[in-house]
């Protein structure tokens, strides 16, 4: 038989982050994105017409039954991630699914435990690595350029506020899809474990700073039942320590003024920084200044990992096991807030 020389895609739920999808596979040659599934018909015609995707369905069950189409990248509401990942494993199908993997560990786990099964690819859409400097800083610290990770700070403040941003739609703030800044910006989580290995435990505090507030799809306003603010404290199983720090509602952060990440990592040998979107400041060895590093080139995003594991078979650096992992520490760092203390992390 010919080998396979071409991924042909589905995106199930063709909304708001499209744009994004269809950005990053058309830098793949091998990937080509044929379908769209969309549950509004005149939503779905549109964003069709907008980038030339001939199929489109209003029920994603009606994508998955085609045999044309070998992988799908699933970029709907949490919620629905289980329900529609587990059928597309079901249906044959490699399966790409934007972060969070699940709203549970329990459902994260379900979700590795049947792709694994499958034999099909997968993996979790944790682009920040690639997105963000995240993915060349940690070329760094495999190097040896800090020496042996003692502390490690990550900060991401995303400005959402109402006067900021009115076209904030609210399921960012439900806890039935969206959950806050716990949820959303989960990469946070896999940042940590990406540079600093597994968690032995967290300690969380919650906080809910705007508990009523406006939304595009709202604009008489709903009360606010999830937290905006969240900082954690973590144990790495090597001994290093991470203080995180993410919000909804902080105003001026760099660069764009909206969002950005900032990573911070300090060992025995140096220190290593992000410097906006793409800049890495680092010392190593004598003690001095922070200094502009090369940055060594892209790191690859989830979606071109993704393809060429179908069609070569190299490895998936997010799969679905980190997506559990992330998801272990979304629940932990529930639990930790609840009883106020810290939280161990389970293995497997």
């Amino acid at each position: 038989m010919p080998k396979q020389k071409q991924v042909r895609i589905g995106i199930v739920g063709a909304g708001l982050f499209t744009k994004t999808h269809m950005t990053e596979f058309a830098k793949v040659p091998e990937a080509r994105v044929v379908a769209f599934s969309r549950r509004t018909p005149a939503a779905l015609k549109e964003i069709q017409e907008r980038y030339g995707v001939s199929l489109g369905f209003t029920d994603y069950r009606d994508l998955l039954a085609r045999k044309e189409i070998d992988a799908v990248d699933v970029v709907t509401p949490t919620d629905s991630h289980h329900e529609i990942v587990l059928a597309a494993l079901e249906a044959g199908k490699h399966v790409l699914c934007d972060k969070p993997l699940a709203m549970t560990a329990s459902q994260a786990r379900s979700m590795l435990s049947a792709a694994e099964k499958s034999g099909l690819v997968h993996a979790t859409n944790f682009n920040q690595r690639g997105r963000t400097p995240v993915g060349r800083l940690q070329r760094y610290l495999a190097d040896g350029f800090v020496g042996h990770i003692y502390t490690m700070n990550i900060r991401w403040w995303m400005t959402l506020q109402p006067d900021v941003r009115p076209e904030i739609t609210s399921w960012r703030f439900s806890p039935e899809s969206g959950g806050g800044p716990v949820y959303e910006l989960v990469h946070v989580f896999d940042m940590a474990r990406f540079l600093g290995g597994d968690v032995k435990r967290i300690v969380a505090m919650l906080a809910t700073s705007e508990k009523k507030r406006a939304f595009a799809d709202r604009p008489r306003g709903m009360a606010v039942k999830v937290p905006d603010t969240a900082g954690y404290m973590l144990e790495f199983v090597s001994g290093a320590t991470c203080v995180i720090h993410t919000s909804f509602v902080a105003r001026g952060t760099e660069p764009d003024g909206t969002t950005c990440v900032q990573v911070d990592v300090a060992g025995s040998r140096g220190r290593i920084a992000t410097d906006g979107l793409f800049g890495l400041k680092g010392v190593t060895g004598k003690q001095g200044p922070l200094a502009q590093l090369d940055p060594r080139g892209p790191y690859p995003q989830p979606y071109e990992q993704f393809v060429r594991a179908i069609l070569h078979g190299e490895p998936v650096r997010t799969s679905f096991r980190e997506g559990l992992e992330a998801a272990k520490l979304v629940d932990a760092a529930h639990r930790s807030a609840r009883s106020g203390g810290w939280v161990t992390i389970k293995k497997g």
